[in-house]
């Protein structure tokens, strides 16, 4: 083999060498970068990933979880009864479900109201709530009314909020 062949194979070789290396670091930068975006990788330089604990720390699975309590679910639901008994139907919207929550809710109190069930209603509420699950931003109580001899069980679902006040989610 003459010397200039063998020159050329070398620069051939050594040329898609370093093709092959600028092509692999792009490749490793952009896998990295899409990880930094996507908020599981650090944004400096060599872009390690987070370890589970630092995601957590970073990313609750829950919101509100660290907060404290301000209000139960038992005092919420008392609170949402009282209202119901002195018809104050904007107060017991307000004070008991999420904003967002209030013209939905509000519609339906009104409609019960509209068909004369408001006292049916507020006497199945107006008892002791057991707690059915309690985590730390969700909670289920139940409550028990008798129909046609039997009893039947009610569940309220309750969501703790950013201020540690445990909110109705649902009737």
């Amino acid at each position: 083999m003459s010397r200039s062949l063998k020159f050329a194979l070398f620069s051939t070789a050594f040329f898609l060498f370093i093709l092959i290396l600028i092509f692999g670091f792009y490749a490793w930068f952009l896998g990295k970068q899409r990880r930094v975006e996507a908020g599981t990788a650090r944004a400096t330089f060599p872009y390690s990933d987070y370890s589970i604990e630092e995601l957590n720390k970073l990313y609750p699975q829950y919101l509100n979880v660290d907060v404290a309590t301000t209000r139960t679910p038992v005092e919420t639901h008392k609170m949402f009864v009282e209202k119901l008994k002195a018809n104050d139907l904007d107060g017991a919207v307000e004070c008991c479900f999420a904003k967002g929550d209030w013209a939905e809710m509000k519609a339906g109190l009104e409609r019960v109201k509209a068909k004369g069930e408001m006292g049916m209603m507020v006497g199945d509420l107006d008892r002791e709530i057991k707690g059915n699950f309690i985590g730390d931003t969700l909670a289920s109580y139940d409550y028990f009314v008798e129909r046609d001899g039997k009893n039947v069980a009610g569940v309220i679902s309750f969501e703790k909020n950013s201020e540690g006040i445990w909110l109705i989610k649902s009737l």
